[in-house]
């Protein structure tokens, strides 16, 4: 039996259900994934800008995990600031107390201690580096080993120091470098010194039950050079601190932008979900009835009109 549909009509009903097949095909694709295309030419005339939008959130995450990273550190920073604030503080009243009881039983104690806490303090380390060491991150900063050792006449205070003078910076934007760093040197030096000559002073004449004139002499120098010493301390600590914010800012600032540039992003690659399935659903039923119709083509023959 000859057919009533034509060659070219198979032909294009045929096209037309393969076109179908394939919105489907895409269309499921997009649902899955999430993204209109998987290919740069499926989105052609916005390659460009997506090529440039993916650059920039590239270098725009790296500027805020850097913020973040410096972030952690100087709050580390900030809180051996405070420690040593508080040793220097201590040992200011520790002087205070012997001048006011007129004893020096327990200076040398006195003593011992504020060299532990402050060479606790400058020898600290964060994502195991020293973070006092300026670029010597290996190397503790502070060098002297104990009081005797740093109490040591033919060594100056200057000898026990050992960090660089390179403080650490970090680029958190194209045109924004920020030096981040405080060195062992800058922050402890005074602290350091006082205890030294006090030391120095207590291994030439011992402190004893009762204070000398000398011993009242030296305490007295002392506690006015750890007036000094605590301002100079509080001043660098306001230091750190505006720092600490600025990088914040910038921080904050980057992930406005980042979010914005995401919403950029995501308006050219990523797919309405509900927009895509109600499509989809669509272009199933075109797909069901391009079959249904090559279906009847196919089953036409001349014996219906005879």
């Amino acid at each position: 039996m000859s057919r009533i549909s034509t060659l070219a009509q198979n032909q294009a009903v045929v096209a037309r259900m393969l076109q179908a097949q394939q919105q489907v095909a895409d269309t499921q694709r997009q649902v899955g994934s999430g993204v209109i295309a998987d290919r740069f030419k499926g989105i052609a005339k916005d390659a460009n800008a997506l090529i440039s939008a993916k650059a920039i959130e590239a270098r725009t995450s790296s500027y805020i995990a850097l913020g973040t990273q410096v972030g952690l550190r100087m709050e580390v920073q900030d809180a051996a600031i405070s420690n040593l604030y508080e040793a220097a503080k201590s040992l200011r009243e520790d002087l205070l107390g012997a001048l006011a009881n007129d004893s020096g039983r327990t200076l040398s104690v006195n003593i011992e201690n504020a060299f532990g806490a402050s060479k606790s303090v400058l020898n600290t380390r964060f994502a195991g580096s020293y973070i006092f060491a300026g670029g010597r991150t290996d190397t503790p900063p502070f060098s002297a080993v104990d009081v005797p050792d740093l109490a040591t006449i033919a060594n100056p205070i200057t000898d026990y120091f050992v960090n660089s003078q390179q403080k650490p910076q970090v680029r958190l934007d194209q045109s924004l470098v920020i030096e981040y760093g405080v060195l062992a040197d800058d922050l402890g030096q005074g602290l350091l010194a006082s205890v030294k000559r006090l030391a120095e002073y207590d291994a030439a004449t011992p402190f004893g039950t009762n204070l000398t004139p000398a011993d009242e002499a030296i305490v007295q120098a002392e506690i006015a050079n750890l007036d000094q010493v605590m301002s100079d301390i509080i001043q660098i600590q306001a230091n750190n601190g505006l720092t600490q914010q600025r990088v914040e800012e910038t921080i904050i600032r980057h992930e406005e932008f980042d979010t914005v540039n995401k919403g950029f992003i995501a308006a050219i690659e990523e797919v309405d979900i509900a927009e895509a399935i109600s499509r989809l659903n669509r272009q199933q039923l075109a797909v069901e009835a391009s079959y249904s119709l090559v279906r009847k083509l196919n089953e036409v023959s001349l014996l219906d009109f005879i």
